[in-house]
Order: C-alpha cells, then sequence, then structure tokens
C-alpha cells in the first residue's frame, strides 16, 4: 500500500499549527518541560509543590529572564540599522528629511485626541490605538508647521500601555504633544469645541484656529455605530466630519485611523487642499478604480492593515 506524504505544518490548519502538543505537529514544534525544568528562583522541591499552570509560569518568566537582555540587544541593532536605511534614503532624495524643532512654526490650531473608550476595546485594539498616538506625535513633529495636540482621559489601560511599552514618552516634547488624565470639557471652553465624527451631518470646510477639534481615539471595528456623535450631543458640543465624501470614493467603508485622520489635518493645513491631503494619507489600495471613494472620517477606527 502506497503511503501517503507527510503533512507539512504548512499545509495545516492555523488552529492545529499554533498547539505544539497535536500529534501531527508535536515533533516540529517540541519545547521545554516543567518536567525537566531547573528553576534558579526557588528549589526543586519548591517548584514541585507548584500546580501545573504555576509551574508554566515560573518556567516562562525565568526563560524571557535569561533571554530578556538578548533580545534586548536585538532590537537596538534592529533600530540601529533602521536609522541607517533612513539616513540613505534621505540621501537619496527617496525620503525627505525630519526637521529639527526649531525649523517648525507653530500653526495656531488645536486637536484633541479623546481616549475616553477605554472600556470599549479589546487589549489588541489598545495595543493598536496607542501607536496610532505614537504616529500623530511623529507627525506633527515633522511637517513646516506644528499644532498643538492634546491627549485627554489617557487613562487604566491606555495608560498602563503606555507607562509599560512606550517608555520614552516622558521625553516627548511637550510642544508638540500633550499627555491627560482629565476631560477636554475642563481644559477647553464647551463653545470651542467640535468633535470630528462620521455620523454628523455638518461638513467641514475649512478649519478654524479658534475651534478646538477633536479625534475619537477609539479602534472598534464598528461595533459601536453613533458613539462619538451620541457623546457630544449628550455634552451639547458641535460635531462635523470631513468632506472627504466630496473628493474621493473608497472601495469598502470609510475607515481612518486616528493617526491618518490627524496627518490629513496636517497636511491641509500644509496645502489648504482637501483632496490633496485625501490623496497623499488615505492609502491607495482603498480607492475605488482609481478614483478615491472615501467616507467621512470616523477618525478612529482602525485600519488593521496599516498596523
Amino acid at each position: 500500500m502506497e503511503k501517503s506524504p507527510a503533512t507539512e505544518v504548512s499545509d495545516l490548519p492555523a488552529s492545529k499549527r499554533q498547539r505544539p502538543n497535536h500529534p501531527d505537529t508535536a515533533a516540529k514544534y517540541k519545547g521545554p518541560s516543567v518536567d525537566d525544568f531547573a528553576p534558579t528562583s526557588m528549589t526543586r522541591a519548591e517548584f514541585d509543590l507548584l500546580s501545573r499552570n504555576q509551574q508554566k509560569k515560573v518556567m516562562r518568566q525565568e526563560m524571557w529572564d535569561e533571554r530578556s537582555a538578548e533580545f534586548k540587544e536585538k532590537q537596538r541593532i534592529k533600530r540601529a540599522e533602521s536609522r541607517r536605511r533612513q539616513k540613505r534614503r534621505i540621501a537619496a532624495g527617496e525620503a525627505p528629511a525630519k526637521r529639527k524643532p526649531e525649523e517648525q512654526t507653530r500653526s495656531g490650531y488645536q486637536f484633541v485626541i479623546d481616549m475616553d473608550f477605554d472600556d470599549k476595546m479589546a487589549d489588541k485594539e489598545i495595543k493598536s490605538v496607542c501607536s496610532q498616538i505614537v504616529r500623530c506625535y511623529s507627525a506633527n513633529r515633522q511637517g513646516p508647521q506644528y499644532s498643538d495636540l492634546h491627549v485627554t482621559k489617557l487613562h487604566t489601560r491606555c495608560r498602563q500601555r503606555f507607562d509599560t511599552a512606550i517608555t520614552d514618552h516622558p521625553s516627548w516634547m511637550p510642544t508638540r504633544i500633550s499627555l491627560h488624565d482629565t476631560e477636554y470639557m475642563d481644559l477647553f471652553a464647551k463653545e470651542k469645541l467640535v468633535y470630528f465624527t462620521a455620523d454628523s451631518p455638518n461638513v467641514v470646510e475649512k478649519l478654524d484656529p479658534k475651534k478646538v477639534y477633536i479625534i475619537g481615539g477609539i479602534v472598534d471595528k464598528n461595533r459601536y455605530p453613533r458613539l462619538t456623535l451620541d457623546k457630544a450631543e449628550q455634552q451639547g458640543i458641535a460635531h462635523a466630519q470631513l468632506p472627504i465624501g466630496q473628493y474621493i470614493q473608497m472601495s469598502s467603508r470609510k475607515v481612518i485611523t486616528v493617526n491618518q485622520m490627524f496627518e490629513i489635518l496636517v497636511k491641509f493645513i500644509e496645502s489648504g487642499n482637501w483632496k490633496s491631503a485625501f490623496m497623499e494619507v488615505i492609502p491607495q489600495r482603498k480607492f475605488k478604480d482609481d478614483k478615491p471613494e472615501v467616507s467621512d472620517s470616523e477618525s478612529a477606527q482602525e485600519d488593521s492593515k496599516d498596523e
């Protein structure tokens, strides 16, 4: 009888590839066992008194402690190489050079990223929206002008993410971004506030430097329709959406990330042209038949392919 060919790991369903103890993949993914593990933080006798799950946690932690220095060194080398590549691109004219802070002028415009949606996001979405804030800070440092950017209601899991994973944020330039635990209503006069939301019937044609524009800091996968509009109406503040539909069409629902929304505003301040701002920031793959359909700008929703 002819034997069937051996199953390759790449041919297996993802659920099987992710389980090292599956019979088809055990040989490929054989890892350390708690039965053979020699703990360093306690005696073997103490280790044996722990439950199986506790033993695994101790083993994983000790293995990480042992390898963390090596991992950090690899990351340092990777970042250094990335900086060298960027310098080569700049020298070749393939990328714009970063501007020094003294080369930027203040635009006079004010923006807020509202992070008051921590309880409505999964851990993966918390990680994503925090990364988008980092990109907003970067965008605010690179253009010829910078705007006043405030992040409000940064608390609970988002604050923990900043404190544990974005550890350089205390050294960020306060003129380019300000992090607050408080609500924007505590920082600005109510009549100055305008909340950007895709559900608003109002369309912004130009930006007013006397206003403070709010971007919803949430990655929600469309689970909460009208969330930001309802909040604006409950607080009695103005709301509006960007004129995306007037200039471009998108091949799918209008989804714009927090950083894309802010970058569009930055580009518009530079050029005064909405269409060029949309075309420069929104990924080309989203355009419908080479003529962008972009829906409004529920600014804080995630485009997972951009993460």
